[in-house]
């Protein structure tokens, strides 16, 4: 099965065939909430990541009006709604077939966000992270072993509850045989923002600078680093995503691979898909030099699928 890219930029998907010429997802759920005048804000799609099925892909629209789930192959413009919710604001999407189960992230009270679980079938929608934290960017590990990794980072509060800053975000794993928590990389001087795992000892993932947060209210503070949630478009925060690096990390350490990355996929043989401010690259397994993939930009996320 060839090789596909889904592009997420502007609250719309792009998708790359082998042929490289770029195709727009069509959804009708979109277009309707866009045309029908109903006081739904700015919806838009915030997520992507693969389906269950082949050529499949699934996407989180938001509005002001709530959350909504779809599946559909690109260029169909049929698309079936897994998931409904009102009054939910998800995002940061990531599906694993052989797990059957769809990872997200989760807004909650005070500025806090959490990680949630949906079914394949989009039922059964529960949170399975708690606490005074943002919790996001949930990536499942490779082989169906029912585990997760995702950055996280605590929220600081004064006496009043008042949010007025947060911790370093640090990658943990979670395992859901047992519900242990494992932390896979915490510096003090870095936020670990996202990670994809291709296996125990390996991990991409993207980093910055940790500058502490200024004092603000717990919703500013949540807008702020909760990027896949609730950003409008790649440009509109860029304290966030200016300087982020992509790395490989290994038991010998962190090394340097793409510096202000926006975001980035791994594909089965390493390949790695970066987007940064000029547009979507390539970096070959093991090598250093990347190959321009298109020019489309700004993209806010990438997804390899077949």
């Amino acid at each position: 099965m060839a090789e596909m890219l889904a592009c997420l930029h502007h609250g719309k998907v792009e998708v790359l065939g082998t042929d490289q010429a770029a195709q727009e997802l069509d959804s009708p759920y979109l277009e309707q909430l866009a045309t029908d005048g109903g006081g739904h804000g700015d919806p838009r799609i915030v997520s992507v990541t693969r389906g269950r099925t082949s050529g499949e892909l699934c996407y989180a629209i938001s509005s002001s009006s709530g959350s909504n789930v779809f599946v559909q192959v690109a260029g169909t413009g049929r698309e079936q709604q897994l998931f409904h919710g009102p009054d939910v604001r998800l995002g940061d999407l990531d599906f694993s077939p052989a797990d059957e189960a769809l990872a997200c992230a989760v807004a909650g009270d005070r500025g806090t966000s959490a990680i949630g679980m949906l079914a394949d079938d989009g039922k059964g929608m529960r949170t399975v992270t708690e606490g005074d934290v943002i919790d996001r960017a949930p990536r499942w590990m490779p082989g169906g072993r029912a585990e997760i990794v995702y950055a996280s980072a605590g929220i600081g509060r004064t006496k009043a509850g008042r949010a007025v800053g947060r911790t370093p975000f640090a990658l943990h794993r979670l395992r859901f045989v047992d519900s242990s928590v494992e932390v896979l990389m915490a510096d003090a001087q870095y936020d670990y923002v996202a990670a994809v795992p291709v296996s125990d000892s390996e991990l991409y993932a993207l980093r910055q600078r940790y500058h502490g947060t200024s004092p603000q209210s717990p919703r500013g503070l949540a807008s702020r680093v909760f990027r896949g949630l609730f950003s409008r478009n790649a440009g509109a925060e860029p304290g966030i995503r200016r300087g982020q690096e992509l790395v490989r990390i290994t038991p010998k350490g962190a090394e340097l691979l793409a510096q202000n990355v926006l975001s980035f996929d791994v594909a089965s043989n390493e390949d790695v898909v970066y987007s940064n401010p000029q547009g979507v690259f390539r970096l070959r397994a093991r090598q250093t030099t990347p190959e321009p993939v298109i020019s489309l930009q700004p993209v806010e996320q990438l997804v390899i699928y077949w």
